[in-house]
């Protein structure tokens, strides 16, 4: 069967080992509902056609399913539980399925609304340290410097890989398109990781234009050499096909991979500019910036 979890059973959180060794469909899936946290600290959702829970779709084996029931605590003979388990239509990057999963009881006690949409998200703000994987301008300190907050983005932990996602370029605006992650099973990303304060966060939230519903926050695992981290990084919300970025977006995406990722990652970059989505301006960059010295 297919299971749609958004709390304690995602990656990361306390109940992953019950579906840690199931098929993963995608951990960028939702469903039309409202999160909201209960009193003792555990998340659950209530129907609503208009807003969105973001989770991971999963396809369990059956003798999984006793088990989630029990951990959710319900019961189909049960006149009042906690939890009531039901088929909901849940939608992800690629594919819309039905999926079972456990919405709150009347009985349960609103303490906050996750207005996020995603535990996830809601955890890893409210966990020291807090991780951002940036993977696209954001690599480079020049607009950082420009909007005077460069100093909340100086621990740098450096270069690190996010696996089963790709590189897009899918949030389309007048002068051209801006960088996006989708997932892909033979995908990889390598992005620059930052460990960061409430303060920058503030600053990527506006930037990013969470509150313009053009990019939300969402978690996601990389690594750093033989270390795993969850970070904090940033999708867009309404992904459009791939399109070729503006010459100033396109240099601060290299300038920051040179300094940051690996060589041949840099070199993806480069042939993306100059050849896949090529940018009016970037061959004249990239023979200036090798002529100051700047790695081939």
């Amino acid at each position: 069967m297919y299971l749609f979890v958004y709390g304690t059973l995602c990656k990361g959180e306390r109940n992953h080992h019950y579906v840690k060794n199931e098929i993963c469909i995608s951990e960028q899936a939702f469903i039309r509902s409202k999160l909201y946290k209960g009193e003792f600290y555990y998340p659950f959702i209530v129907h609503h056609e208009s807003e969105i829970t973001f989770g991971e779709l999963y396809k369990v084996d059956d003798d999984i399913e006793p088990l989630i029931d029990k951990l959710e605590g319900w019961h189909p003979d049960d006149p009042s539980p906690l939890f009531h388990k039901k088929l909901v239509q849940v939608q992800t990057p690629k594919v819309e399925v039905e999926a079972y999963t456990y919405f709150g009881s009347a009985q349960l006690n609103k303490e906050k609304e996750i207005r996020s949409g995603d535990w996830k998200v809601e955890g890893v703000i409210n966990t020291q340290p807090v991780y951002y994987f940036a993977y696209g301008s954001c690599m480079d300190n020049a607009r950082f410097k420009k909007a005077g907050v460069d100093h909340l983005f100086e621990r740098i932990i450096g270069g690190a890989h996010l696996n089963h996602y790709e590189m897009l370029f899918s949030h389309h605006l007048t002068d051209g398109a801006r960088a996006d992650i989708g997932e892909a099973e033979n995908g990889l990303v390598e992005g620059v990781l930052y460990e960061v304060n409430e303060e920058a966060l503030d600053y990527l939230y506006m930037r990013e234009g969470v509150y313009s519903y053009w990019y939300r926050p969402t978690v996601v695992t990389v690594k750093r050499n033989e270390t795993t981290y969850r970070a904090l990084t940033f999708t867009v919300i309404t992904k459009n096909p791939n399109k070729a970025v503006p010459l100033h977006y396109a240099i601060e995406i290299h300038r920051g991979a040179a300094r940051h990722l690996s060589k041949s990652y840099g070199e993806q970059i480069v042939n993306t500019f100059t050849q896949h989505l090529p940018v009016e301006g970037f061959i004249e960059y990239l023979e200036e910036w090798r002529n100051k010295g700047g790695p081939c």
